[in-house]
């Protein structure tokens, strides 16, 4: 449930709020529970799907029924997205820290760090690193509660007005980027359910749950943004959440926390990355027939290393890259893709009833 809520949450956290407030204005908040609904569908196709196969990753049941080279070609194309999205995971945080709190830090320092810590992650194993995770949502999750009541004085509650002022296609287009960032990638954690799981019932219900609290997440993060500051000073901001975290200033005592705010920047990051990251090498250790994917963690690693200041060539490429590409890409990876192969499951399952 935690690494679900954190992976939705994700690397795009930061991002979000400006991105949603461009489309929606004021009825960002509707965006968000429209799109927090709309995702419960999805959410359940790959609940379903993990429920026909629950002895098989994603790159496992793309070769079950694809075959041997379709399916093969499918999942290398999967097992790149992985990576390229770890690693763009890599860069954002990168960008992050070097925009708002550390200019002076080395492009290649901070990857750096970032790349060995998800490489040691990778190394102690998924049980290992979703039981941290578990330790950093209680910081985590406690400090943006804490940080959400403390701007309660500075909330301009007709932020929020005029109410769908130009009917329902900017919450709908709003309702897209939600999506996109934080409802599709998900399909990525069918490489770990429920295979990793004995209950597969009771994995399922939690997989709701994370979901859930993540889009919970977002909604606080998104309305605390646009009730503090307005939809169009929030859209044309680099990273909301770190910005209206400097009108923290409650008894003379609490402010200037926007620098705490690095920590829910790199938990959230960390775990994004390492879900994408877990998938890409035990999807390739899979496809290439390894009997473990350790052996891989190092080369991908480097990898990953050599890449992560290239991924974006700046930060225009990184904003059309975003609005251009990875819509259509996250809906093929997050929808089409699973959508197919569970109705490929329901067919054969259908056959296996009917032949017995």
């Amino acid at each position: 449930m935690i690494v679900t809520s954190g992976f939705s949450f994700g690397t795009i956290a930061m991002l979000l709020p400006s991105v949603i407030a461009d489309l929606a204005g004021p009825d960002t908040w509707l965006s968000t529970l429209f799109g927090t609904a709309a995702g419960l569908l999805f959410i359940w196709i790959y609940a379903k799907l993990g429920e026909l196969n629950p002895d098989k990753t994603l790159v496992e049941i793309l070769q079950l029924y694809l075959g041997k080279w379709a399916g093969g070609l499918v999942a290398v194309f999967f097992i790149f997205s992985a990576l390229v999205l770890a690693d763009q995971g890599v860069w954002y945080f990168g960008d992050f820290v070097r925009t708002e709190f550390r200019p002076d830090l080395s492009v290649l320092a901070s990857n750096v760090i970032f790349i060995a810590v998800l490489v040691f992650a990778l190394w102690c194993g998924v049980e290992t690193m979703y039981r941290t995770a578990e330790l950093l949502f209680i910081f985590l999750f406690t400090f943006l509660v804490a940080s959400a009541l403390m701007l309660i004085p500075n909330i301009k509650p007709e932020n929020l007005l005029p109410v769908m002022e130009k009917g329902l296609p900017p919450v709908l287009k709003g309702s897209i980027p939600f999506l996109v960032s934080c409802v599709w990638p998900l399909a990525f954690l069918n490489m770990v359910y429920p295979v990793c799981f004995e209950n597969v019932k009771e994995a399922k219900k939690a997989l709701f749950k994370g979901y859930l609290l993540g889009a919970l997440t977002a909604f606080i993060v998104i309305t605390i943004c646009v009730l503090v500051m307005g939809s169009s000073l929030i859209a044309n901001t680099r990273f909301p959440m770190y910005f209206v975290n400097k009108e923290i200033n409650l008894m003379a005592f609490f402010s200037r926390l926007e620098a705490a705010t690095v920590s829910i920047a790199v938990g959230v990051s960390f775990i994004a990355a390492f879900g994408y990251a877990y998938a890409g090498v035990l999807g390739l250790a899979q496809l290439l027939k390894l009997k473990s994917y350790k052996i891989l963690i190092l080369p991908v690693g480097l990898l990953l290393t050599l890449f992560s200041d290239i991924i974006y060539t700046n930060t225009p490429y990184e904003l059309k890259w975003d609005m251009v590409t990875w819509p259509p890409l996250s809906f093929t990876l997050g929808f089409i893709l699973p959508l197919v192969l569970l109705i490929l499951s329901a067919i054969r399952k259908n056959q296996g009833k009917n032949s017995s």
